[in-house]
């Protein structure tokens, strides 16, 4: 009875703790909905767990948004004549569901649930569903599926030029607490450096090299750093792959700082015939080789099937330190990639190094982008360490009137840009070290007195003076101190630089496609190897028909 009664309390406190997390949740995101806007975000129906990018459509048109990675959007709440009065919502592995615009409102997040719509595999049967009856097919082998899909992209895809315009925005989020520590911040950050836009990319077609065709352009029409969030430029410099910015074991292409070209060249089915990330490599021709595939299940879009296969990198590809995994999601009737998901993880720490998420959805029978993200972890030496600001030796008094004067002592006042823990100056034979001339003659240290504003070291004037070499007119500029391994009031080790560890994000999340649409004529491209900040932006009748979906401040109290 006891264990019942405990158990019963235990789901009873689960219970609560959801209800509240989701309550404040709700009221605090009520007091960030703009006016004119409607909040949603959508749910699976049984889990009650967000359904991170769904597709959001107005009703039979091309236009509409992603949800983001908590399931949330933010729509318009007036529509233009030509806009339908119903969205569509839809996500793979979920049924597709219509809602009115009407039975939303203004002043509440609106909760949309979405029906799991899945089939696990019995043990190799697949039942397929066709009109009332069902019937048990043989699966096809994992492996051959993607050879298939491989085969028929340039089918799948469109080879005419085309357009879409997307939500675009990069920001950075700590991995730990590295960040609140050397920045001294006692909230916690959930976005850095949030940028965001709205951008129309034109593709000359399937076939043409994205990077060096001429055709293949972006055009900004909108773009702005967002206030609103914690901003720190020490974090948005470019690559270096060495010390200033870099990711271990992993190469980052700079391009100058423009993230918006390191996203595009990850889309690995886009630059199908390019290499794109490790160990996907060029997507047409390795990715088979280097990987195991299984089929994990069948998922179902708009009543279509979808094989869902989860695969790994042999190890002989990705060597013994790293984990490649992710899945793939192929149609069964035309074998069009719908999505990919790839991260790679170091095995010893498990820790995600990068994951690339993208995702097509069929327009007229040919497969268009419907978003793609790009995270990768990445470590930035702060410049913000504890170290020296200056040394003085007490030259003034050694000369007077230009002779040399003996003095009682002879010290060094030493200044740093932050006070010391007057605790880790011991022992004081190992911390610091005096040497004289380019034979670093050893010279001894006396003392050492930790001042209001400095520390003083005393030298051993004595063995100084003694030294075979010793010049009394050179002297101040043959003479060096060396300090190590002290530490200030907060405990930071004297010129150990500190790694802040982040996540850099970059997303994409298409709003309307056009098909058969060429790039016109005299308008700005954006430079795909600059800032993407330092895009001209281009003058469009229509921007405000499409509109930033930004995320939701995080509480402080959450």
């Amino acid at each position: 009875m006891h264990q019942f009664f405990m158990k019963l309390l235990k789901k009873s406190y689960i219970l609560c703790f959801v209800f509240l997390t989701v309550f404040c949740s709700e009221v605090y995101a009520q007091d960030q909905i703009e006016s004119g806007e409607l909040l949603c975000r959508v749910l699976d129906s049984k889990t009650k767990f967000p359904v991170y990018y769904a597709t959001v459509r107005f009703t039979g048109t091309n236009k509409g948004l992603i949800a983001d990675d908590k399931g949330e959007f933010r729509l318009l709440a007036y529509t233009k004549p030509n806009t339908s009065s119903k969205i569509t919502i839809s996500s793979i592995g979920y049924r597709t569901k219509e809602i009115y615009l009407s039975e939303l409102r203004k002043d509440q997040v609106n909760i949309i649930q979405l029906l799991p719509d899945v089939e696990e595999l019995e043990q190799v049967m697949l039942v397929s569903k066709k009109g009332t009856e069902s019937k048990k097919e043989k699966l096809p082998n994992a492996e051959t599926i993607v050879i298939e899909a491989l085969k028929k992209l340039s089918v799948n895809h469109a080879r005419k030029p085309s357009s879409y315009i997307a939500y675009y925005r990069d920001y950075q989020q700590p991995i730990d607490d590295s960040y609140e520590k050397v920045r001294k911040r006692n909230e916690d950050v959930e976005y850095l450096n949030l940028n965001e836009g709205i951008v129309e990319v034109f593709d000359a077609g399937f076939g043409t090299d994205y990077f060096n065709n001429q055709q293949n352009q972006t055009l900004v029409y909108r773009y702005h750093k967002n206030e609103a969030f914690t901003r720190d430029n020490t974090l948005s410099v470019p690559y270096d792959n060495k010390r200033k910015k870099y990711l271990e074991n992993v190469k980052i292409p700079p391009f100058g700082g423009n993230e918006l070209s390191v996203l595009n060249v990850t889309n690995a089915i886009r630059n199908h015939n390019k290499v794109s990330f490790s160990f996907v490599n060029v997507f047409r021709a390795n990715f088979t080789e280097n990987h195991f595939f299984e089929i994990n299940g069948v998922s179902y879009r708009n009543n279509q099937p979808i094989y869902e296969i989860i695969f790994k990198a042999q190890e002989s590809v990705s060597g013994r330190k790293y984990v490649a995994k992710g899945t793939i999601f192929i149609a069964k009737e035309n074998y069009a990639i719908h999505k990919l998901n790839y991260q790679v993880y170091e095995k010893r720490f498990k820790k995600m190094l990068y994951g690339v998420t993208m995702e097509y959805a069929p327009i007229d029978e040919k497969m268009y982008l419907n978003y793609i993200t790009f995270n990768n972890r990445f470590q930035v030496k702060s410049d913000d360490y504890f170290k020296v600001k200056e040394k003085k030796l007490n030259v003034k008094d050694l000369y007077v009137n230009n002779e040399y004067f003996y003095v009682e002592d002879v010290f060094y006042d030493v200044y740093f840009n932050r006070k010391v823990d007057e605790a880790s100056i011991a022992p004081i034979h190992k911390k610091f070290k005096a040497t004289y001339s380019y034979k670093e003659e050893k010279v001894g240290i006396k003392e050492v007195v930790v001042l209001d504003d400095r520390i003083r070291v005393y030298l051993d004037k004595k063995q100084l003076y003694a030294l075979p070499n010793f010049n009394e007119k050179t002297f101040p500029d043959e003479i060096r101190l060396k300090i190590k391994n002290i530490k200030d009031i907060d405990g930071n080790v004297l010129n150990k630089t500190p790694d802040i560890k982040l996540n850099q994000y970059r997303e994409m999340f298409v709003q309307e496609v056009f098909p058969e649409k060429d790039l016109p004529e005299d308008v700005k491209v954006m430079n795909k190897h600059t800032p993407l900040a330092t895009s001209e932006i281009n003058e469009f009748e229509r921007k405000n028909e499409y509109w930033l979906n930004t995320p939701l401040k995080k509480n402080k109290t959450q």
